[in-house]
This record gives structure tokens, C-alpha cells and sequence, in this order.
């Protein structure tokens, strides 16, 4: 992960970044990941552009290895539920627009492997995992709508 090692570089060079970062940690995983643009853009001030997701799984991975003991180190649920809910209502937006034949006839199967790895990566206490895996139950939800979508309801 590149934004891995422009993070480590930073704090390696700057002591405030270091302190900082270690604040931020102690506090809880929500202000560590609410710093996550404030970061990024010093990494962007630096040369470095990354997106915002992988600024954010960096310092959430950096946490739980540097700073083990620290309140960002464990599993938030609370931020796995913000990803989640995001994800829902994106899937939801799009099932809503499906007649009640085609809603009749999604299969959402796909998903299964998805959930399972979710769940893994929660038990893993492992971010990057865990949104990779939601990103792809989110993709088979959509496939399976789009799916329904070009058959036009037949089963």
C-alpha cells in the first residue's frame, strides 16, 4: 500500500505529524479517520496523491500496528456500520427503481461469499479487508439488479 509508506515516511520526518497521529489514535478510531482528509492533503502537499480510502485503511492498519493498545487499534463497529449503511443505501436506491416481478426475481446470492469475509475481516480486526469485501457484496448486489434488470423479470 503506497499510502502506507508516504505515511511512515511522514511521520519519520516530522514530529508533529508523529504526535499527532498518536493523539489521534489514543482518542478513538472516529477522530483518527475524521483526520483521514487532513492527511491526505499534507500527503498531496508532499507529492503524494492518494484516495481517501486508502489514506484512511493506511492509518486504521498503522494504528493497529504501531499503537496496539491504542482506542483506534480496535474494531470500531460503528465505522463498519457508516460503510455499511452507505453501501445499503447505494443497493437500496437502485432496487427501488426494479417493478414488484423484478424485485420477485433478484437472487442476491452472490453476496454469501461477500458476508462471509466481512464478517472474517471483522473478527480480523482488519479494515482494508473488510471494505474490499464490502465494495465487492456491494458490486454482486448490483450485478444481480442488473442482471433481473436485462431479462426484464424472468425467472
Amino acid at each position: 500500500m503506497r499510502a502506507r509508506a508516504a505515511l511512515l515516511e511522514l511521520f519519520k520526518d516530522e514530529r508533529e505529524w508523529r504526535r499527532f497521529f498518536r493523539s489521534c489514535c489514543m482518542s478513538s478510531t472516529h477522530r483518527l479517520t475524521a483526520q483521514t482528509s487532513r492527511f491526505g492533503r499534507e500527503l498531496k502537499d508532499r507529492g503524494h496523491r492518494y484516495p481517501a480510502e486508502e489514506v484512511e485503511d493506511a492509518l486504521l492498519g498503522l494504528a493497529r500496528e504501531l499503537l496496539s493498545k491504542s482506542a483506534a487499534a480496535e474494531w470500531d463497529a460503528g465505522w463498519a456500520h457508516e460503510l455499511c449503511k452507505d453501501a445499503l443505501s447505494h443497493l437500496g436506491k437502485h432496487y427501488s427503481s426494479l417493478s414488484v416481478e423484478e424485485k420477485d426475481a433478484v437472487d442476491f446470492s452472490a453476496q454469501e461469499t461477500w458476508d462471509e469475509q466481512m464478517v472474517a475481516a471483522g473478527l480480523d480486526n482488519d479494515p482494508a479487508a473488510f471494505r474490499a469485501a464490502l465494495k465487492s457484496w456491494e458490486q454482486a448486489g448490483l450485478e444481480a439488479i442488473k442482471w433481473v434488470r436485462v431479462r426484464g423479470g424472468a425467472a
